[in-house]
């Protein structure tokens, strides 16, 4: 998509609309038409992404089984991966960097991707629940304990791909000790 490639490129308030329908090769009312604002292309921009991501995360899931602890590394490792492509830092660094501006922004990344991913590893956890007869008090707890930690080290180790492995082993070790600790969810 031109204007995801623009934003990356050179930060949201420097990409103009008139500049995205002209590498676009359609005209501003055109452009204009379909995308009232630059905030609303750059809305369909992180939708757009993270529909992405998430179809090419999804690619192996149909080889996982109801074992839960085999869908929490999966869910772990695919959100360590993510955390290292350049095309997610670089939405993550742009939404960070307008959103006190444009709140909306946030909420559609925090909608699209976080919520997401949360919504499916708590589905996850409630099934597995009712299926091994492991009561849970919270699955949506537990996922957002998951989720977080492994963004919250990622934000806190500078996403420095050296430290990619870092990232990987510390989401399998944090899967590992919430398993541990499963009575408790």
């Amino acid at each position: 998509m031109t204007a995801r490639t623009m934003f990356l490129a050179e930060g949201y308030d420097s990409v103009a609309m008139e500049q995205v329908a002209v590498l676009a090769d359609i005209s501003k009312g055109t452009l204009y038409a379909r995308y009232p604002s630059k905030e609303a292309l750059f809305t369909a921009v992180i939708e757009a992404s993270v529909k992405e991501w998430s179809d090419e995360a999804a690619l192996g899931d149909d080889l996982l089984t109801d074992v839960i602890g085999q869908r929490l590394h999966h869910h772990a490792r695919t959100i360590a991966m993510a955390l290292q492509r350049p095309d997610v830092l670089g939405i993550q660094r742009l939404v960070l960097s307008v959103r006190t501006r444009f709140p909306a922004l946030a909420r559609a990344m925090h909608d699209r991707g976080y919520a997401y991913i949360v919504g499916l590893i708590a589905g996850d956890i409630a099934a597995a629940a009712v299926r091994d007869g492991v009561p849970v008090r919270n699955p949506q707890a537990v996922a957002q304990m998951l989720v977080g930690a492994i963004t919250g080290f990622q934000i806190q180790e500078d996403a420095d791909p050296a430290n990619a492995p870092n990232l990987e082993a510390f989401a399998c070790n944090l899967v590992e000790v919430l398993l541990a600790g499963r009575a408790a969810w």
